[in-house]
């Protein structure tokens, strides 16, 4: 019961903060024909009778967001439920709590600013301190979070350069020799997160809050090319982390129409290929692709409220700050 009333007090507060910075909180429908088009994620269909558009719910509340963005709002967040038609797990629950902030102008590095003001923030309203303590690590919010590369990670933990490793077949011998199963005949993706969960992942650091930024670019389909210092173009994403828990995906938004439009039908193609019907196609968000073209430049971020609840109060397991759970 003590920390149920913990959790709302979290989300009282994360308004409190956003409230404070002039956003507009808003509201956007959960029933959408278009719930959301990355590759791996599953959706909840709802049935339908005969004859009638089929919707679902959505995965988050992005493409709603980006075309209230699109009519002129630039500040702007949500706390609301979303749904992923997925295995339950200590982190992880069907129909979780999603927050989702947009800022036009904003730089993803100030974005980044931004998330650590707010669990800075969180953490003062919660224990009246710039620390906090989860699974026995304890974690400062009082100075800048660790940024770390992909690339970089990768050259650590797996000791390869991704910008020489683009083939399938070079990665596949790094997992052989890694003592990673795989399949010769397996993508690049695929194997790049093998490598990722099995030698790279384990390693992050478990007792720190940080960002990982600069992913490759054939994992993220709604935001912008970045170069390094070599001239290599990344995907200007970032996951935010506390130990190795994921917080939040954030990107410089994508706001080329007939760029996004590819990269949607690509993402859709990987998820024939690899599910066939088990995972059902998503229909294509005309109104979303005529948004992206009248966007501002914007920096977003989804965040998983239930975790950084978890998180915050120290729970071991999603169950203990969600007072009631949906039934599946």
């Amino acid at each position: 019961m003590e920390l149920w009333k913990k959790r709302f007090e979290v989300e009282r507060a994360i308004r409190d903060f956003f409230w404070h910075l002039d956003y507009t909180e808003t509201r956007t429908p959960l029933l959408v024909i278009s719930p959301g088009m990355e590759p791996h994620l599953k959706p909840v269909q709802i049935k339908r009778e005969a004859g009638k558009v089929t919707v679902f719910l959505p995965t988050s509340p992005e493409f709603a967001m980006k075309k209230l963005l699109a009519k002129g709002m630039n500040r702007i967040f949500q706390i609301c439920s979303s749904f992923r038609d997925e295995p339950e797990s200590p982190e992880h629950h069907p129909e979780f709590t999603m927050l989702e902030f947009y800022e036009a102008g904003l730089p993803l590095e100030g974005l980044q600013e931004r998330v650590e003001a707010l669990v800075r923030y969180l953490c003062k309203k919660l224990h009246g301190a710039d620390r906090f303590t989860h699974a026995g690590n304890v974690y400062s919010t009082d100075r800048p979070w660790r940024r770390i590369r992909v690339v970089d990670a990768f050259l650590e933990h797996a000791g390869i350069d991704l910008r020489t490793h683009l083939t399938p077949a070079s990665l596949h011998e790094v997992c052989r020799k890694s003592g990673i199963l795989s399949d010769p005949n397996e993508s690049w993706d695929d194997l790049y997160f093998k490598l990722w969960l099995n030698c790279v992942e384990p390693r992050l650091p478990h007792d720190e809050l940080f960002f990982v930024t600069h992913y490759p670019l054939s994992q993220s389909s709604l935001c912008n090319p970045v170069p390094d210092e070599t001239g290599f173009m990344w995907a200007n994403r970032f996951e935010a982390y506390a130990g190795r828990m994921e917080l939040g995906n954030a990107f410089d938004e994508l706001r080329d129409p007939q760029k996004q439009r590819v990269n949607f039908e690509k993402d859709q193609k990987i998820r024939r290929d690899t599910y066939g019907e088990s995972i059902p196609e998503s229909p294509m968000d005309e109104e979303l692709l005529e948004a992206v073209g009248q966007m501002p430049p914007v920096s977003g971020i989804a965040m998983g409220v239930d975790r950084l609840c978890m998180l915050l109060l120290d729970a071991k397991h999603i169950d203990e700050i969600i007072p009631l759970k949906s039934r599946w």
